[in-house]
């Protein structure tokens, strides 16, 4: 008599002991059960420890495989094996106990029945993707595909500690075919990153969710994988209603229909995941889900004629207008429940019926819980999901399968980033106010109605931000402190400001903002110059925009709040008038030194303001001791020396955008190219980089500095940046590694420092590495430019990187023979230099590099010879 025979006439029909599983006997059955409960996992007598690792590890991964198996009183028993002669071997998930190490023996090959992949599939597969952390399930029992959730009493009887995943089905439904087995790992893999947001969410930050929206989430984990897996492609998709027929990529048809209903269960714990076309009851919502065939077939249906080359919409009011009219027949005809007539809601819900016919079952996700995942995302990756944008965990889901490839950093995850579940909630819901407003912003100026909503929605929030100023003022030197970075208390500061970017004011003054450009558009002068005033009332938020607030609030003083025709009045009033300018023009003068005085505006708004200040002193008539002076007033930049070309230009009326040239092969280029031709011919090699050359050597030379862990800057293996990264104070913060990489940089080190980081993080999503140049291109450039150059406009970048990573001239050329770098900013015919790109070519000159400004024009070249 074998063990498990043993084993089961002992027990007669009771319950086995659980000393008595700890040695489970050669079963070999093609009984089927569909799932496998239990924690430990128990080899038989003839199993080595390397078989122990060996099919732990198969386990892991192949959570599908179809594998015989026997259930005994305590015990799922799985034989991997195809007869007795080849010594299978038995595993047994026995619950509540520990892996148990049998005897040593030697692995021999499996059977066909139940192919095992060798050590080095297992070892692939973990290179490709961290998918073994799912080898171990959660002790919830599943009856078939679709079965409900546990109660909450099981719920908190068995929630781990951390979220794990449920198991997959095992159903042996035959021979796996290829493409089934890459669906498999789809699966594991988005449901391994979406469990990851769970668990490291729910591990350090659950304070920001309550009780029950952490019911909600167990019970998600709880839920059966495939309809876990199906709601996390649901939730990377546009949000709205989608057909079940439509979702076949995702499985079977029956398994997905079965898992949109599992998702739609509502118990006493939660609200369901997902909801059903029972839920549709506004008929125009309903004809949106209709395709132009549908609709047409739908009005030919009702009787609407005259639908031939009619624009969806106007089907849709057609038939909309026809559902809303009774009919001769409806007026007469009495209802059955009393005699009641035929109600507008009933031929409504009636053309919602019919809609739905059409379609098939629906499905969209329920909005409460979808706010809830959506909540949860942004807490993870630190990035709103806005719905119906792309959702973060494309990115990551890219990143796994190698399409994308991150940086190499230490994650150091701070829990402390948001500080209560309210401001979360908050935050999240002000920014969706700022996209909507941002939208409406970007309309044209003409486009009125716009502006103006966009001002209404503005003028909600205006009495929040008035109570959130005065909030400020009254804790200790929140209102009032600038951020002055020199000392180590300094540097805490710092650090507490990049962080307040994730604080709901951070986001209300953002809407803020965007009021006064809707006031600005909509010639609302005098509003514009209080939200002005209110924003620059404060030193919390958006410091880097203090520059351009107080450039348009002088424009505002100077011009559009003073009189207009001083002249044209007479006597006294011409008097009052005159008086009322020149106050306008010293109100503007006095915001000029109170800006130059604040430490927060950047060298770029500096030359403007310091320009305006001066034209207002002409203005008023101030004599040279009356001048204002001040370390920070820079009036002029150092002009580049400048080269005409000539070229033929394509004159193409229906053409937008750049202009198109005659190149040297007859082939239509742009301006920058025909510019690098006519060097080229002067002995010059180089290419039309722009900004990315100067922004792939700061960031390979910074390239440890910038993925320094400081505590909550790198919060995931997703980040191409750190989170502080922008910002005034992510120079303040790494001054010391900075100020010493620069020296080194000085020194001469720089080459040795770019080829490592270059050969290191070569492919990887860093800001401001461009791959397309190479590494020989990057070293000839720093060669050239020298030491001491390359240092200073690594030191711009690392101040103010956000308003410096553009405005770079176009064209990186360089002379091997006399070893010369020059940069050239090429403009075409009617094209100007912008302030940014006038302030790049004054940094490059004060550090002696070259530069030139190529002006391009319409001509023969040879007649300029």
């Amino acid at each position: 008599m074998t063990q498990a025979k043993r084993q089961r006439s002992g027990s007669n029909g009771s319950r086995s002991s659980a000393p008595a599983l700890r040695r489970v006997a050669k079963v070999h059955t093609r009984s089927t059960q569909k799932k496998l409960y239990d924690e430990a996992i128990v080899l038989s007598d003839s199993s080595s420890d390397s078989d122990v690792a060996e099919v732990t590890s198969v386990f892991a991964i192949s959570a599908s495989l179809p594998l015989p198996t026997t259930r005994t009183a305590e015990a799922v028993v799985v034989v991997l094996g195809d007869s007795e002669t080849e010594s299978p071997i038995e595993i047994s998930r026995i619950r509540g106990q520990r892996p148990i190490l049998p005897r040593s023996t030697s692995l021999r090959s499996p059977g066909p029945a139940a192919s095992v992949p060798s050590r080095r599939s297992v070892e692939q597969v973990q290179e490709r993707s961290s998918i073994l952390p799912l080898a171990l399930s959660t002790e919830v029992e599943f009856s078939g595909i679709c079965s409900p959730p546990p109660s909450q009493q099981q719920l908190n009887d068995t929630a781990p500690a951390t979220p794990l995943v449920a198991p997959l089905d095992t159903t042996d439904h035959g021979p796996a075919s290829p493409d089934a087995d890459d669906k498999q790992k789809e699966r594991l893999l988005y449901l391994h990153i979406f469990d990851n947001v769970l668990q490291t969410v729910l591990s350090g930050e659950s304070h920001l969710f309550s009780d029950q929206e952490q019911e909600t989430l167990r019970a998600f984990i709880a839920l059966e994988r495939h309809s876990r897996y199906l709601y996390t492609r649901l939730f990377m998709r546009k949000h709205g209603w989608i057909r079940v027929s439509a979702l076949n990529a995702y499985g079977e048809d029956v398994v997905v229909e079965q898992s949109c209903k599992c998702l739609g269960t509502r118990t006493s714990s939660h609200e369901p995941f997902v909801q059903s076309e029972a839920e549709i009851t506004d008929g125009e919502e309903a004809l949106q889900l209709l395709t132009l065939p549908e609709l047409k077939a739908l009005a030919k249906a009702r009787g609407i004629k005259q639908l031939t080359n009619k624009p969806k919409e106007a089907i849709c009011a057609a038939i909309l207008k026809g559902a809303k009219q009774r009919t001769v027949i409806s007026f007469f005809r009495k209802a059955s429940d009393g005699g009641s007539e035929d109600s507008t809601k009933q031929r409504l819900d009636t053309l919602v019926r019919e809609v739905t016919k059409l379609t098939g079952p629906l499905v969209r996700l329920s909005p409460p819980t979808a706010e809830l995942f959506e909540r949860l995302h942004l807490v993870f990756f630190r990035t709103p999901t806005f719905r119906g944008d792309d959702n973060p965990m494309k990115v990551a889901v890219l990143a796994t399968i190698g399409q994308i490839c991150f940086p190499k950093y230490n994650v150091v995850r701070s829990h402390d980033l948001f500080a209560s579940r309210d401001d979360v909630i908050q935050y999240k819901a002000l920014l969706e106010v700022g996209s909507q407003m941002g939208e409406l912003g970007s309309a044209l100026v003409k486009e009125t109605e716009k502006h103006r909503l966009g001002w209404e929605m503005f003028l909600e929030y205006r009495d929040m931000w008035e109570r959130h100023i005065e909030s400020l003022c009254e804790k200790t030197g929140a209102h009032s402190r600038s951020l002055t970075y020199s000392g180590n208390g300094d540097e805490v500061v710092a650090i507490e400001y990049w962080k307040r970017r994730f604080t709901p004011g951070s986001a209300l003054a953002q809407i803020v903002e965007r009021g006064a450009k809707f006031a600005a558009n909509l010639k609302q002068f005098e509003d514009e110059e209080c939200v002005l005033q209110s924003l620059l009332a404060q030193t919390a938020y958006r410091l880097g925009k203090r520059g351009v607030w107080y450039e348009r609030l002088i424009l505002l003083h100077s011009a559009h709040l003073r009189p207009k025709r001083v002249k044209s009045s007479k006597g006294d009033d011409k008097q009052t008038a005159s008086a009322l300018l020149r106050q306008a023009l010293l109100t503007a003068r006095d915001i000029c030194i109170r800006a130059l005085n604040d430490q927060h505006v950047g060298r770029l708004s500096l030359h403007s303001i310091s320009r305006q200040m001066r034209a207002l002193e002409a203005k008023l008539a101030f004599e040279e001791d009356q001048l204002y002076q001040h370390s920070r007033i820079s009036l002029e930049w150092k002009p580049a020396p400048e080269r005409t070309v000539y070229g033929v230009r394509i004159n193409d009326r229906n053409r937008r955008g750049p202009s198109l040239w005659d190149g040297n092969d007859e082939v239509p280029c742009s301006v920058e190219r025909l510019a690098l031709w006519r060097y080229q011919s002067l002995g010059y090699s180089g290419l039309h980089s722009e900004n990315s050359m100067v922004t792939s050597l700061f960031s390979l030379l910074f390239w440890d500095v910038i993925f320094y862990p400081l505590p909550g800057t790198l919060d995931t293996e997703y980040q191409s940046r750190p989170l502080d990264m922008g910002n005034e104070s992510f120079y303040f913060s790494r001054q010391t590694l900075i100020d010493q990489r620069l020296k080194e940089i000085v020194d001469g080190e720089f080459a040795d420092i770019i080829l490592a980081n270059y050969d290191f993080g070569y492919g990887a999503e860093c800001v401001g590495v461009s791959w397309d140049i190479t590494c020989d291109q990057l070293l000839i450039v720093a060669k050239y430019i020298g030491g001491h150059g390359l240092a200073a406009i690594c030191k711009v970048l690392a101040r103010e990187y956000r308003s410096k990573s553009s405005g770079f001239p176009d064209l990186c050329l360089w002379n091997s023979v006399t070893e010369n770098v020059m940069f050239v900013e090429v403009k075409g015919p009617k094209d100007k230099l912008s302030d940014s790109q006038r302030d790049w070519i004054d940094i490059l000159l004060s550090n002696g590099i070259s530069v030139e400004v190529c002006l391009v024009r319409e001509g023969d070249a040879r007649d300029h010879e």
